[in-house]
């Protein structure tokens, strides 16, 4: 029932009427349907008169997008379907008009008859349409901003790896392997121990001090390369891998609604056998076609169903034409059944696939998306660490170490270069180790800080830490919850984010608690919090309101 009313809410939200609301109208379905059999002049009379109809109808409709402009509140809804059904009851009186214009001659017919099946079909064929443009704009735009967001994390999970194997390098393994060439050639050229000192202080001067210098002072300034823009077939393709043949009863009941109407006006109660037949043929049909399995490859997988839909249609047709003989009428009135029924069934296809597919690929494009900004948060921890860890042993330790070994074999003069080597060795090897081994875990501070910073390079953030809440953060278990409420927090303000500018605030809350307050551009989503919101209640207070087309999310960990 949720997703019924969901998209009722569509047929008149901001995409009521569009271009597609217009394009759509070209097949025969709503330009011709209704009129071929009262022109007089053949196909191409009829096709003129269509086209001039239709041309005034795109004007009509432009009229009713500037009368929606200007409605709001409750009254949309009644003005958006009483234009579809304006624009349908005046159809067959401007098909009139175009044929008069024209110069050729069309007769009226049943007019009061055909002014019903326009409006009939006209208000569900518009509906359907302003549902299906506006799912297409919501999951392209979350679509977009979702991968986009996602390359950009990927791009920075590459660099921030990029930038700890660098240091690795520039701080380990160019120290080491400059104290084990001194090493080597300690023990090669026999060297005496006042040499072998001199050899130990310019390792000392020359290699480790500049080293942890450079380390302590490397602070990342490069910035994450922009992530390559959607491909143009990227959506279209992730849309068509994933649509279903349409649903049996929906899009036949639908399809009856549109043929009744026009079947009653040319052939009143006799009709209704042929289409009650029609529709038993659509239902077995159509949960026929749910059953076939369906191609990967988003090409083939469209060929598919556009086959199944013309087969369908096709059948349709023939049952329809056959009804219609056995009760003694003209068949050949239900050849438009063929190709109106694969538009819509195709259009159903699309909108109940979309419907299913907004929250499923809200949820798998976030869920990589956090994936990758905890994957690069934590790879910036690292090298924070890393960087400190390293600079205060290289500084602290191994430059320590190399010099307290020169000490030494200048303190001995008298010894020979077997010890001076030997000493080279040892100092060189409790460096090794020293350098290969582990390091200190994290702080809050640090994760919460690297979290922050990977996600600015998904997109544009502004933060601000108040004062005593690093000390606050402390408490694994509360900054746990705050990571994770901004982890969530920012997702949820690129999905449904308009691209702007996004504050993020942790500030001290109470006693000992913090509060999460993150600001962005959109508007709320209709369908409430989803499951990481739900998750972050269990953990403290969670409040989300829109603010004068600003949406605030406050989490307040106690």
């Amino acid at each position: 029932m949720t997703t019924f009313r969901r998209s009722v809410q569509r047929s008149y939200g901001p995409n009521a009427i569009s271009w597609w609301t217009w394009l759509l109208t070209l097949p025969f379905a709503l330009t011709v349907m209704s009129g071929l059999q009262y022109v007089t002049g053949g196909p191409l009379a009829v096709l003129a008169v269509a086209a001039l109809q239709h041309a005034i109808i795109g004007g009509l409709l432009l009229l009713g997008v500037a009368v929606l402009r200007v409605v709001r509140g409750r009254g949309r809804a009644l003005a958006v379907y009483a234009i579809f059904g304006v624009v349908g009851a005046v159809r067959p009186l401007i098909f009139l008009e175009a044929g008069g214009l024209l110069g050729i001659p069309v007769a009226p017919g049943d007019l009061g008859a055909r002014i019903l099946v326009n409006l009939v079909v006209c208000v569900v064929v518009f509906a359907l349409t302003a549902v299906g443009v506006d799912l297409v704009r919501e999951h392209r735009g979350v679509f977009r901003r979702l991968r986009a967001a996602q390359r950009a994390s990927e791009l920075d999970v590459e660099c921030a790896a990029e930038r700890l194997g660098r240091l690795r390098s520039t701080a380990v393994d160019e120290v080491l392997s400059a104290m084990e060439e001194a090493a080597a050639a300690a023990s090669e050229e026999r060297l005496e121990p006042r040499e072998a000192a001199r050899v130990l202080r310019t390792l000392a001067e020359d290699v480790v001090r500049p080293a942890s210098h450079r380390v302590y002072s490397d602070e990342p300034v490069e910035g994450v390369p922009d992530a390559p823009p959607l491909g143009r077939g990227e959506w279209s393709s992730s849309v068509i891998g994933g649509m279903r043949a349409a649903p049996p009863l929906s899009t036949a009941l639908l399809y009856t609604a549109l043929v009744v109407p026009f079947g009653l006006t040319l052939f009143g109660l006799s009709s209704l056998l042929p289409l009650a037949t029609g529709l038993v043929v659509l239902l077995a049909a159509g949960a026929a076609a749910t059953l076939v399995p369906l191609p990967s490859r988003p090409s083939l997988r469209l060929a598919t169903l556009i086959l199944l839909s013309i087969a369908i249609g096709i059948l349709v047709t023939l049952t329809g034409a056959l009804g219609l003989m056995m009760s003694g009428l003209d068949g050949s009135s239900a050849w438009f059944e063929a190709l109106t029924y694969p538009v819509i069934a195709l259009g159903v296809a699309l909108v109940s696939s979309l419907t299913l597919r907004v929250r499923s690929d809200q949820a798998e494009l976030e869920e990589a998306l956090q994936a990758n900004v905890a994957v690069a948060a934590r790879i910036r921890a690292e090298y924070d660490r890393e960087r400190a860890s390293l600079a205060r042993l290289l500084h602290a330790g191994v430059q320590s170490e190399l010099i307290a070994g020169a000490l030494a074999l200048t303190a001995a003069p008298a010894a020979g270069p077997e010890t001076a080597a030997l000493r080279i060795a040892e100092v060189v090897g409790r460096a090794r180790d020293a350098l290969r081994g582990g390091h200190e875990d994290p702080q809050a501070a640090d994760e919460v800080r690297a979290l922050v910073e990977s996600w600015s390079s998904a997109i544009e953030l502004r933060v601000h830490y108040g004062d005593g809440v690093w000390e606050r953060l402390a408490d694994p278990a509360r900054a746990s919850a705050v990571v994770d409420a901004v982890s969530e927090g920012l997702a949820n303000a690129v999905r449904h984010g308009d691209g702007s500018l996004v504050e993020v605030a942790l500030r001290p809350s109470g006693r000992d608690g913090v509060d999460v307050v993150i600001v962005s551009g959109g508007t709320l989503d209709t369908r409430g919090p989803g499951i990481g919101l739900r998750q972050l209640a269990e953990r403290g207070t969670v409040a989300l309101r829109e603010l004068a087309g600003r949406v605030e999310l406050v989490v307040v960990i106690p």
